[in-house]
């Protein structure tokens, strides 16, 4: 929305100017007992009233949403005429009039921004600088009014504190945050300097300064519901209580600082099947377990695994029952067949099901009389696991370089991530010819689950140079290949390069980890089987447009550092962009644009997909189980409920 400059400007000079002469009159002509320059001041803060409609009117005209905001704005003033009013007459009626100003004020700045650390520090200072003031310093006489002014002092900090937030938050608009930041310490000031005017002796100086900082203040803040909507400012998003907010930005910080200190490594690559078993030699191993699935073996792409395995004379055993998305008693059933088989080994073979349950077999083996369950979440397994090589089929989930282990609880269908150094592969064998036979469907989904891993590995709060510098080839070779894989499958030169990226994009994540996509994938892929790479295709546009302004400047980098926008484009423009090209991607490949999720499943899948991701992943903007719902709703294939009923 554009305001007209030239008005907004004219307009707001001619009311700065009156405001000045009236205030100035006010201070020339004031006589507190005669009370005849009283006229001045009324009228003075009647004009920054004025000033707040006018600006209103402004907003209005050139064919904005207004909103809340401005309106909110709009009564803080009016509040704070009625206060200059009440405050020349009963003392108190003023200071409790101003008080509900400044709550309102807190009421609309809390319009801007998501009340959080940044908010808290500066209100816990102000708070503490101004009580023990009041308490401590002996130059005030506060008689019976010790304690308004102590509760006044803590309300006027917290709207300085609100105010201030929204001044050190990046995500808001420039202006918005200069003027709300300013005008909300020239009245901090302002009362100040009314504190010692009333209460010690601060003389005339003490009243001058008071007018002063007074005025400019609410003339500042009453520029702000014409300059809100003109940049087009959002209201916050629903978002969980602060404090359970403060304690997952904190952990997220304790991980950030440790990531140069946690021991990651990258699997040792290996390009053909014959040096895989070269190296299953060199490493004394007798007979690996092959880890795989039904389909994979139906492609026939366990075949030169196998005749490498011949060739050296190393016998072998195999496990092809994994499923979809592997459950324990897929891992139970590998690891009982490689401790009855005499293996000493593993090999997967396939996508990150295959991959997922080879490292669940190699969990069942390292701690036999541990329950899946009891490894769940972060760092509870330690140990070494059998030598693991991982092969994989397609160029998507990146597990052949993770530390995670997904598994599905086949009785309850709820679907968990076991986490620690261990289930990192060896050695990963990347081979485009092992992709050869994926069928187009697979290559597509596969290859948007590669792009979701480095996207949102790039744009969460946990992000390092290394794991950017990772995010962006990923994103590249993608943009360049993946079509290409999709609509010539024996291109091996793009399959080579989308193997590649998917091994950037997977060690890129798991240093930096993911988001709500894939927490919200693997709510559906434990309650509905859905496969994890279409889940992710699907959800990702979504998501990132649910992220707002949050995750807009680095989605916009990212797009910009990828070639899909230009090097000057605007970030607002640039995530745009960003976001339309997947979408593109996702319809040149016939990728759906909706999943199923059953309506009565949504607040219990929601509530998975927060115990997953908070306090973990280190997104944008941090969503409660109730804020994630509206994901399922907008991913909801209500054509589905059309059909059943």
């Amino acid at each position: 929305m554009k305001i007209n400059r030239k008005l907004f400007g004219g307009l707001n000079a001619l009311l700065f100017v009156l405001i000045a002469v009236f205030a100035t009159l006010y201070i020339i002509y004031d006589d507190a007992e005669a009370g005849a320059s009283y006229a001045y001041k009324y009228v003075a803060s009647a004009l920054f009233v004025i000033e707040g409609a006018a600006n209103i009117l402004l907003a209005k005209k050139a064919g904005g949403n207004v909103g809340a905001f401005p309106v909110l704005m709009l009564i803080a003033l009016v509040l704070c005429f009625a206060g200059d009013v009440a405050i020349n007459y009963m003392f108190i009626a003023g200071m409790i009039v101003f008080a509900v100003a400044h709550i309102l004020l807190i009421a609309t700045f809390s319009r801007v921004d998501i009340f959080g650390w940044k908010h808290i520090l500066p209100f816990v200072v102000f708070c503490l600088f101004s009580v023990l003031m009041v308490c401590l310093y002996n130059g005030f006489d506060f008689g019976d009014k010790f304690a308004y002014v102590v509760v006044y002092a803590v309300i006027i900090s917290g709207m300085v504190g609100m105010a201030l937030g929204i001044a050190l938050d990046g995500t808001v608009c420039g202006r918005v945050r200069i003027l709300s930041g300013l005008g909300a310490l020239l009245f901090y000031v302002s009362d100040l300097c009314l504190t010692f005017r009333n209460f010690s002796d601060g003389g005339r100086a003490a009243d001058v300064c008071c007018l002063v900082f007074y005025y400019l203040a609410l003339f500042i803040l009453a520029l702000l519901p014409a300059v809100y909507p003109a940049e087009g400012c959002e209201p916050q998003k629903a978002h969980m209580n602060v404090f359970k907010r403060l304690w997952c930005r904190a952990f997220q910080f304790v991980f950030h600082v440790a990531i140069p200190f946690l021991p990651y490594k990258s699997p040792a690559t290996l390009h053909s099947c014959a040096e895989a078993a070269e190296t299953i030699v060199k490493e004394g191993k007798k007979k690996p377990l092959i880890v795989t699935d039904r389909g994979i073996v139906a492609c026939g792409l366990v075949e030169p695994v196998k005749a490498a395995l011949d060739a050296k004379g190393i016998p072998y055993e195999a496990y092809s029952d994994t499923v979809v998305n592997p459950t324990i008693r897929n891992a139970e059933e590998g690891a009982k067949l490689y401790l009855e088989k005499g293996c000493d080994c593993l090999i997967a073979i396939g996508g990150g099901s295959a991959m997922d349950c080879a490292k669940g077999v190699g969990l069942r083996i390292l701690k036999p009389k541990r329950t899946f369950k009891s490894m769940k979440g972060i760092l509870k397994v330690f140990g070494k696991l059998p030598l693991y090589i991982a092969c994989p089929t397609t160029s998507g989930t990146g597990s052949e370089t993770t530390i995670a282990a997904v598994i599905v609880d086949e009785k309850t269908r709820d679907k968990f991530t076991v986490i620690d150094f261990c289930l990192c592969p060896k050695y990963a064998l990347l081979d485009p010819v092992m992709t050869k036979g994926l069928p187009p469907k697979m290559t597509s989904t596969t290859g948007m689950d590669a792009l979701t891993h480095a996207v949102e590995a790039y744009i969460g709060g946990s992000t390092v140079k290394k794991t950017r510098k990772l995010s962006i080839e990923a994103v590249k070779a993608i943009r360049a290949n993946l079509y290409e894989a999709y609509i010539h499958p024996d291109n091996m030169q793009a399959r080579s390069r989308m193997q590649y990226a998917a091994y950037c994009a997977g060690l890129s994540f798991t240093i930096s980890y993911v988001g709500y996509v894939h927490a919200v994938a693997h709510s559906l892929g434990g309650k509905y089987n859905t496969p994890h790479g279409l889940a992710n295709s699907v959800i990702l546009p979504y998501v990132l447009k649910d992220y707002g302004i949050y995750g807009r400047k680095r989605i916009a980098k990212l797009s910009r550092l990828t070639g899909i926008s230009e090097v000057n484009t605007k970030d607002e423009v640039a995530c745009n962009e960003f976001i339309a090209w997947i979408e593109d991607l996702n319809a040149r490949m016939n990728i759906p644009v909706k999943t199923r999720v059953d309506k009565e499943d949504i607040p219990a899948l929601a509530a998975h997909a927060d115990a997953e991701a908070n306090p973990l992943y280190p997104v944008p903007y941090l969503m409660n189980a109730k804020a994630l719902e509206k994901i399922y709703y907008e991913i909801r294939d209500e054509k589905q409920d059309a059909a059943e009923g």
